[in-house]
Parts: C-alpha cells; sequence; structure tokens
C-alpha cells in the first residue's frame, strides 16, 4: 500500500513539474516578442519640425506641418513641433532640441541661415531639411528651394485677365530675395497679359501682424489696385480684410487660401513645402539623398501652382482662363517662358 502512494505521489510531482516547466516557457516566449517590438520601435523614424513663427499662420507654417502630418499617416514616422514665435533667443535652442529628439530636422524660415548651418555640423547623425534656401557643402544638409518666381507668374497673368482696372498690387512680407522672386513673376505674369498694366508692391517688414497687411493693401486698393496679391504669411491676413471692407480682391499665398474668404480670394498661388518636405523624408528613409545637395521645386515639379478653392465655392476664374493659364505653364516648363528672378 505504501507502495502504490510513493509510486502516485511521484507520478504527481512528475505532472507539476511539467506544468511549470511549459509555464515558464510562455513568458520567454513573451520576451522575445517585446524584445522584437521593442526593436521595431527604435526603428521608428522621428522627425522634428523648427519654424521661426508659429503654426496658425494657414500659410508657409502650416504647408509644412503638412508635409511632416502626411509623413506620419504614410510612412509612420513620428514627429515633434518647436516653434520660435519670432524669438531670436530660442531659435538655437528649438534647433538643439529637435536635434536630440530626432533623426531628422525639418527647418522652416530664412532666419536661420546661419544657425541651421552650425548645429548640423554639431549633429552628423541628424538630416536637415532646410526649406527655402541654397546651401551646399554639408553633407547632412539638405537645403530646398523653390520657383516661387513661376508661380507667382501664373498669379500675375491671371490678375491681368480679372482686373478691370488695369492696376493690380503685392503686398510683401519683407523686402528680401524669396520676396522680390514672388515680386519678379508676378510682374511679368502680368505684363505677359498685358502689357501696360500697373503693378505696385508695398512691403510690410513683418511676417506675423495682419495690421500692417491691411496697411499695405488699404494703400494699394486706395491708389486703384483692385487686386491685391499676398506673400507676407499671417501678416496676409488682413489684405483680406481689407479687400472685404473696400470690396475689392485678393490672391492668396502657400496654400489654397480660398476657403479664409471665398468671397474676396479669387484664387491662391500654391507653394507646395509640405510635398517637398514629404518626399525628402521618403528619400533620406531609402538612402537616395545625394550629400549635400540643393533640390528644387518649380512647376515641372509640381512645387509650385495655382489653387481655386473648392467647386461648392464661388468661382471667379474661369474655364477659358484656366487653359490660358495651362498654356502658360507648358510654355515656362518647356522653357518657351523664361521667368525673370530675383534670388
Amino acid at each position: 500500500m505504501k507502495r502504490g502512494v510513493s509510486i502516485l505521489f511521484i507520478l504527481m510531482l512528475v505532472l507539476v513539474l511539467t506544468v511549470a516547466g511549459c509555464g515558464q516557457g510562455v513568458p520567454a516566449a513573451d520576451e522575445d516578442d517585446a524584445a522584437e517590438g521593442a526593436e521595431d520601435v527604435a526603428e521608428i523614424t522621428k522627425v522634428g519640425l523648427v519654424v521661426a513663427g508659429g503654426l496658425g499662420d494657414r500659410s508657409f507654417y502650416d504647408s509644412a506641418n503638412e508635409g511632416v502630418e502626411q509623413a506620419e499617416e504614410e510612412l509612420g514616422i513620428e514627429y515633434k513641433v518647436y516653434e520660435c514665435r519670432n524669438d531670436p533667443s530660442l531659435y538655437t535652442d528649438q534647433l538643439v532640441q529637435a536635434s536630440e529628439y530626432a533623426s531628422i530636422v525639418a527647418v522652416v524660415g530664412y532666419e536661420f541661415y546661419d544657425v541651421v548651418q552650425e548645429i548640423a555640423e554639431e549633429f552628423p547623425e541628424v538630416y536637415y531639411i532646410y526649406v527655402d534656401n541654397e546651401i551646399e557643402g554639408i553633407d547632412n544638409l539638405i537645403t530646398v528651394s523653390y520657383a516661387e518666381n513661376e508661380g507667382s507668374f501664373l498669379a500675375g497673368a491671371l490678375a491681368a485677365m480679372l482686373t478691370e482696372e488695369d492696376s493690380i498690387g503685392m503686398v510683401g512680407g519683407m523686402d528680401m530675395p524669396v520676396i522680390r522672386n514672388f515680386e519678379a513673376g508676378y510682374k511679368a505674369g502680368a505684363e505677359y497679359i498685358n502689357p501696360d498694366i500697373k503693378v505696385e508692391t508695398i512691403f510690410a517688414e513683418d511676417f506675423e501682424d495682419p495690421a500692417k497687411g491691411k496697411e499695405g493693401a488699404t494703400a494699394l486698393y486706395s491708389g486703384g489696385a483692385d487686386i491685391v496679391f499676398q506673400v507676407a504669411g499671417k501678416t496676409g491676413e488682413g489684405v483680406f480684410e481689407a479687400a472685404e471692407e473696400m470690396d475689392r480682391y485678393a490672391i492668396g499665398v502657400d496654400t489654397d487660401q480660398r476657403y479664409i474668404n471665398p468671397d474676396v480670394i479669387v484664387a491662391s498661388m500654391v507653394k507646395r513645402v509640405g510635398l517637398s518636405i514629404y518626399d525628402t523624408i521618403v528619400s533620406i528613409q531609402n538612402d537616395e539623398v545625394e550629400p549635400g545637395k540643393i533640390l528644387y521645386y518649380g512647376l515641372e515639379q509640381n512645387g509650385v501652382g495655382m489653387g481655386y478653392g473648392t467647386e461648392d465655392m464661388k468661382q471667379f476664374v474661369t474655364d477659358e482662363m484656366k487653359d490660358k493659364l495651362a498654356e502658360i505653364e507648358e510654355k515656362i516648363s518647356s522653357g518657351e517662358i523664361k521667368v525673370p528672378t530675383a534670388k
């Protein structure tokens, strides 16, 4: 009897140990899965977006943000936005913070011209995408330059087709090469349609002050212009206000701004900053980027163009006008029309 109990006890002990051994195998598998998961997380690309001003301008900075949002949605990247709110004391600090967080940093604002070159040297393992400038010779710094003069040529041609006063204007954020490039194309496009048209520009000397934009636009409208092209970031919102109050018209910039006030904004010259940032992130991920390269985005690369809002909005631009602009675009892309440049 005792011998039978001993055998039963031994069998039960073996069974318990076997079950315990099997149970210990489950955490081991979980640990392997966890290790693989941690490795996957580590491989997620992190992107920092540093802007000299702040989001919410419904123009240049917001367009850049759309690019990293697209990368998050389609490429699975993670990103953080670092806003400097036009405070020069923050430019270096925010750029350093972004560099410590991310492997790719998109930098938006002419204000970073010197700073980004210094920081890129300090963080050689980080790729920098600096839009709206041209810098060569730093392997991990990719600059993106836009043919805003080509897109503005279309805007000027459209304004010349729409004006009833043969007088149009432009409010620029600051008197600087990039904004002068907009002006050069705008004036040339208008004169392509009407050699005798009057084109006047006022520089607000600020990208963040709608009151100055309104003041500049009011002066242009009062001087006889019936259409004003805003190239002034957030300052340009004042142009739209003046257009509404004075029963005149405006052309938006950078993004399709018609939704802001479709009763006075007839169209927008779109500068696809977001597209260029997204494309460059893809190139970096695929190891296809050339060290220290300047990337160019014009009409041919779909980097600039025109936006007319949505179909439910009041339309000022006729199909005939759109056909004419398409014809002009083809001539620019082929080289038949040489668009002047100012940068």
